[in-house]
């Protein structure tokens, strides 16, 4: 399937993505306005829902970098140099996106999930990662083994021996 910015869309699924993160992100905000203004408590996860939403803001542009750039026309010539140069940028954005979200990564595994969301979001990093990312797949694993909310659900008061 031939690549382009029209179809890169469908192709990736960034219209429920970029609406989860931005979800994410929005709760994140209302969290540090309510802890800034001292409305009230912010969300217990608001950083790492923060941290996430951006996360998944630069995964989804490092693969749509990375599509639009092999989805240039080459079809059996040489690119000129001007195409060339196209070519390069995006493939060095596309590789710098792909940078910050290591890094995210690397500071999200740091961050314990205390609720349902924030463990939603860390999946939704493991999920979307190359590698699987293990360090923050055992983060996840051991925030998912503390949460009492989950554990309150699937084992209801006096079935736990």
């Amino acid at each position: 399937m031939r690549l382009d910015s029209s179809n890169v869309v469908a192709l990736f699924g960034d219209a429920r993505m970029t609406a989860v993160a931005a979800r994410m992100k929005e709760i994140a905000a209302t969290s540090a306005d309510s802890l800034l203004l001292a409305n009230g408590p912010p969300a217990p996860d608001w950083m790492l829902l923060d941290l996430c939403g951006d996360a998944l803001h630069f995964a989804k542009a490092e693969q749509r970098g990375r599509a639009i750039a092999l989805a240039m026309p080459r079809a059996g010539r040489s690119m000129t140099d001007a195409e060339h140069q196209v070519f390069r940028d995006r493939l060095k954005e596309a590789h710098l996106h792909g940078h910050k979200v290591v890094q995210l990564l690397r500071r999200a595994k740091k961050i314990k999930a205390t609720t349902p969301a924030g463990i939603y979001a860390k999946a939704l990093l493991v999920r979307s990662s190359k590698t699987g990312a293990t360090a923050l797949a055992m983060s996840l694993a051991a925030d998912l083994v503390d949460c009492k909310a989950l554990g309150d659900t699937l084992w209801p008061a006096g079935d736990v021996e």
